[in-house]
């Protein structure tokens, strides 16, 4: 089974307080691979609405639109 974590608002669990899910893609990963599906996502947790892609031995993340290549935010450590 894969890893999933709930997040919620505040400290309530309630279903109307979600705000979104996060799987692990895999069980085993070099590279963490992270898929996100926000509360009104009606999928079932087919399609995700965010995907994340980093490093921790690297200091990268990257943040992907769905399932898609299309990147709209990168973290990494800026190199002098």
């Amino acid at each position: 089974m894969r890893e999933k974590w709930k997040v919620f608002r505040g400290d309530n669990t309630a279903a109307n307080d979600l705000l979104f899910t996060v799987k692990k893609t895999s069980i085993f990963q070099m590279k963490t691979k992270l898929d996100v599906f926000l509360a009104g996502n009606t999928t079932a947790e087919q399609v995700c609405d965010f995907k994340i892609k980093g490093s921790y031995f690297e200091r990268s993340c990257a943040f992907y639109r769905g399932n898609s290549n299309v990147l709209i935010a990168q973290v990494s450590t800026k190199h002098v």
